[in-house]
Order: C-alpha cells, then structure tokens, then sequence
C-alpha cells in the first residue's frame, strides 16, 4: 500500500464575509475582509435607492461602506452589479476595507435592490483544528507541497517514548549516508517537527516529505502551514 498521505492545514485565521441575497437574479456580490480575524465583523454594507436620476456613488464612514443606488427618472434603480462592483473597487477606502467580487453564479448584468446595513461575518482569530490521521507504521506518511512552512503535529497516547523518523531527499549529499532523522516523542506527549528544507526532505518534484512512526496505534498526526497574517 502507498503511504498514507497527512493533509496540512493552513494556519490563516478566518475573514469575515458577505455575500449578498437580493431578490434579483446575477445580481449578488461577495465582499470579503481584507484582514483576517474578528476586526472585519465591525465591516457593514448597504445599497440605498433614493431619489430621481441619482447618480452610482460610494461613501465609506468608518467601517460603513454605502452604495447610493443610481435612479431613473422615476426613482427606480438603474446599477447592475457589475457596475456597483465597479464602483466599490475604484474607491479607495472601500479597498483598505475589504475586496469585492461578483458572488459565484453570477454574471453580474442584474439590477441591485436595496438592502439595509449587513455586516460581515465569520471572522476570527481561531483555525479549526483538523483530524488526526492515525499513525501507520507499516505504510508510513507523508505530507505534500512542502515549502518550508509546514510543520507536523504528532499526538502520542503511548506509555512510552516512541519515535519518528523523517527521510531525508535522496539528493541531499551532505546526508548522503544518514537515511532518515529521528525524532523522540516522549510519553502521552505532543511534539512539533519542522519546518523541513526543501533541499534537505523533499523527496520529488510534488515536495513530499515522508516520515514513519515507530508504533501504529498511538502516534497520530496533523500537519499545518504557518501563513504570514493579513
């Protein structure tokens, strides 16, 4: 059997977003936190439809981004999403705030309706943790897209120190006698290994790492990418 393959998550903390729900068809946008975390739930939007022959404008107060409706003469809205789009990312401060993007499905060519102050959601500072991928000495693991960012958790419930044995890349010559580095978990304890260089445990052109427990039953694993904050 191949190797059992440990997925990595990215440490990147959640932003918050909107994706709009009017009435209309292809008329929804996504908006989206420029920074992660919690900060962008205090991000609100709204489209106000106002007037006769008003004209498409944008105004930021705060975190309260605003999209005055163009109007018809008779004071029926008249901006397409694509054009509203348009407007929130020629605006300055609606960019320090957030990006903006047509909501997926849509083309855009609808007329926007109103909609009353909505905020972003879902930002935070935490990352849900993964499943663990139970050990297997027998097959080993591995961890793909290697960039010298990821780091591997290992979770013992062993009695004992158990080890773990980290190949390194057959075209690493200054290790060119050493097959693997080991690595001791101690006891019911929980250890992080790497960040691993490229040259030194990529094993092919996928930068796989491949490591192995010593025991099956109670080593298990998760693997994470540290990602700079935005």
């Amino acid at each position: 059997m191949p190797r059992v393959l440990v997925p990595v998550t990215e440490l990147t903390p959640p932003k918050a977003t909107l994706t709009t729900a009017l009435a209309g068809a292809n008329d929804d946008l996504t908006y989206t936190a420029l920074t992660g975390g919690p900060a962008g739930n205090s991000i609100r939007v709204t489209y106000v439809v106002a007037g006769n022959n008003t004209l498409l404008t944008v105004v930021v107060a705060g975190y309260d981004i605003t999209v005055n409706v163009a109007t018809s003469g008779a004071g029926a809205a008249t901006s397409t999403a694509s054009l509203v789009l348009a407007a929130l990312q020629a605006n300055a401060d609606v960019q320090r705030l957030v990006t903006v993007a047509l909501a997926t499905g849509n083309t855009g060519a609808g007329i926007v309706a109103a909609l009353a102050f909505t905020a972003l959601a879902g930002g935070n500072l935490s990352v849900v943790q993964p499943a663990l991928t139970d050990g297997d000495t027998t097959n080993g693991h591995y961890i793909t897209g290697n960039d010298g960012l990821t780091v591997i958790e290992v979770v013992s419930t062993d009695a004992s120190t158990r080890t773990i044995s980290v190949e390194y890349s057959p075209y690493y010559t200054p290790l060119a006698d050493i097959a693997a580095e080991v690595v001791s978990v101690a006891a019911s304890a929980t250890r992080i290994i790497g960040p691993f260089s490229a040259g030194a445990f990529d094993q092919n052109a996928s930068r796989d790492v491949y490591f192995t427990p010593s025991v099956s039953t109670t080593l298990d694993f998760r693997a994470y990418r540290l990602v700079r904050a935005t």
